[in-house]
């Protein structure tokens, strides 16, 4: 192998290397983009209840609409975290 050719590998690992980060920078930036809309819609409805932040029916709501959403996302089985999908 040549060293050109040894160089031009490891240039290519390089930008691979990148592109992978890349992608999983801008998953974790649309997971935790999608949580926060979640949550604030989360907080609209309970407050379209007639509820107020901090209250017991409040966080009875929101307890339950957490289940949900627990509910029909699937999870890792290993780490038990969420599994995003597009």
């Amino acid at each position: 192998m040549t060293a050109s050719s040894r160089d031009l590998r490891i240039a290519l690992l390089a930008v691979g290397c990148l592109v992978l980060t890349g992608c999983a920078v801008q998953q974790q930036a649309d997971a935790a983009a999608e949580a926060q809309q979640r949550a604030a819609n989360d907080d609209a409805q309970c407050r379209s209840n007639g509820v107020s932040p901090g209250s017991q029916g409040y966080l009875e709501c929101r307890m339950n609409l957490d289940n949900q959403h627990a509910a029909v996302q699937p999870q890792n089985p290993f780490t038990g975290a969420h599994v995003y999908h597009r």
